[in-house]
């Protein structure tokens, strides 16, 4: 599964992803198309109703491989995927991802500053959820 982080559902992170699968077929998973809310906001059932985060963490539970691309926003991951990463260590059984591979690229004009914090936050990620991390070359 590739879930593309971007607000941009065909940019630059799609193509990128796109290469990485190569001829390999996988679903596409675009963040943007989701509402998923912060942590303590979703906690409000009732006002935050239309919450996607179980529809999401459902599809991403049905992955073996988890491929995330993100493009660098203000020298960071996008928002869309730490909202993610949040709403998953807060809100998901820590077994629900083990023994699933993840692996992270980083896309923009300059995403080398960006690539080693972004790594770690994935290694650390996927150390805690018991998954097993791909070091993916840029």
């Amino acid at each position: 599964m590739f879930i593309n982080a971007s607000e941009h559902i065909d940019g630059n992170t799609s193509q990128v992803g796109k290469q990485v699968f190569g001829d390999r077929q996988y679903r596409q998973l675009n963040l943007v198309d989701y509402k998923i809310y912060q942590i303590g906001q979703s906690l409000v059932d009732s006002q935050f109703s239309d919450d996607q985060f179980k529809v999401v963490f459902a599809a991403i539970k049905t992955a073996d491989t988890i491929v995330l691309g993100t493009p660098v926003y203000w020298h960071m991951m996008s928002g869309y995927l730490k909202t993610l990463i949040e709403r998953i260590s807060q809100d998901t059984d820590s077994n629900d991802l083990k023994g699933k591979k993840i692996g992270v690229f980083i896309q923009g004009s300059n995403p080398s500053a960006v690539i080693g914090p972004t790594n770690n936050i994935i290694k650390r990620f996927a150390e805690v959820a018991g998954m097993k991390f791909i070091e993916m070359r840029y």
